[in-house]
This record gives structure tokens, C-alpha cells and sequence, in this order.
């Protein structure tokens, strides 16, 4: 049993130091331009130890970036089931999420910028695009004035963009958490204005 658990115990050690080494060479490279002998080099391992844990490397980079991509869905959904203004939705439910994906700041980054070749590199398009929906549902819920769906368009995608400026400029937990805090109030208190 002992020999078990400690056999267990290095095949995670190995698996989360290639997890570590592929997410600085995607961050650092990209998808494209990856390959998993540099993420081998990196983890300090064969790259034929990388097969036994993934099929391939878009296998390996969908462990990377998954989680961020369901999860912002999933928040949108959750904030959607909650009662109250805007503002009060993202405070009961989004802003952990967005905070926990600003702790993520590079993954969110891979996923976005550093996905062309691999199955999310459609990734902000489906972001804005559900997103935009969520705004639109927002509106119709707090707005009694029809608009063009030009600006749910224009406010997801901006508001898509500011959170990826946030990534990419990353400075600290605080920093984010509070440059995220000032892009949300003006953000909802903007559209609760319509």
C-alpha cells in the first residue's frame, strides 16, 4: 500500500511539473509555436514520459486552459439565476469567479491570445458572443427601452478586452483586484444608466 501511494505521489509530481513547464512555454510561446520537447526540457523529463499522462499536445493544452473557458460560462449562468440589480448579481456570484480567473491571469492569456492551432482558438469570440447574450438579457430585464444589439456587442467585447488588459498587465493580486473592482462599477453602473 505505502509503495502504492508513494508511486501515486510522483506520477502527480511529474504530471504538475509538465503542467507547469507547458503553461510557461504557451505563455511565453504560443500553441503553435510550442513543442512538447521544449515543455519535456522544461519539466526536466523524456518527452516520451508527456504520452503516458497526455495523448498529444492539444491534449495537454486543453488541460491548461479548460477550466478558465467553462468556468467563465458557468458564472454567467449562475449570475443569471440571481435575483436583484446588476451590480448585486455580479457581487453574489461573478466577482469570485472573475477574481479567482485574475489569480489565473495566465492561463486567461494562453486561452485568448496564445490559442491559434488548437480547439480554443475560438475561444474570446464564444466568450464575447455569450457574454453579449448576457448583457442583452440584462437590459431586457432592467430596461424598459429596446436598443440596438450593436451595444451589448460593442460593451462585451470591451468589457472582454478589459479583462484580458488586466491579464496581460498583471501586477499583483491587489493591483487586479482592484483595477477589476473600478472596471465593474463602471461598467454596470454605465449600463444600468440605459
Amino acid at each position: 500500500v505505502l509503495r502504492s501511494v508513494i508511486l501515486q505521489v510522483l506520477k502527480d509530481e511529474v504530471r504538475d511539473r509538465i503542467l507547469l513547464a507547458a503553461e510557461d512555454s504557451f505563455y511565453n510561446k504560443d500553441y503553435r509555436n510550442t513543442k512538447l520537447s521544449e515543455i519535456a526540457e522544461l519539466a526536466e523529463c523524456p518527452t516520451s514520459l508527456i504520452y503516458t499522462y497526455f495523448k498529444n499536445k492539444s491534449e495537454l493544452f486543453n488541460a491548461i486552459v479548460a477550466s478558465i473557458y467553462n468556468d467563465f460560462f458557468k458564472a454567467l449562468d449562475e449570475e443569471e439565476s440571481i435575483e436583484g440589480d446588476m451590480l448585486e448579481r455580479l457581487k453574489k456570484s461573478g466577482e469570485g469567479y472573475l477574481k479567482q480567473l485574475l489569480k489565473n491571469h495566465r492561463k486567461l492569456v494562453i486561452l485568448i491570445d496564445k490559442s491559434i492551432g488548437s480547439d480554443y482558438e475560438e475561444a474570446k469570440e464564444k466568450m464575447v458572443s455569450r457574454l453579449q447574450k448576457h448583457i442583452e438579457d440584462g437590459m431586457a430585464r432592467f430596461s424598459k427601452q429596446k436598443y440596438d444589439p450593436m451595444l451589448s456587442r460593442i460593451l462585451a467585447s470591451n468589457y472582454t478586452e478589459g479583462l484580458l488588459e488586466i491579464a496581460r498587465n498583471y501586477k499583483s493580486y491587489e493591483w487586479a483586484k482592484n483595477i477589476l473592482a473600478l472596471m465593474n462599477q463602471c461598467y454596470y453602473l454605465g449600463v444600468q444608466s440605459l
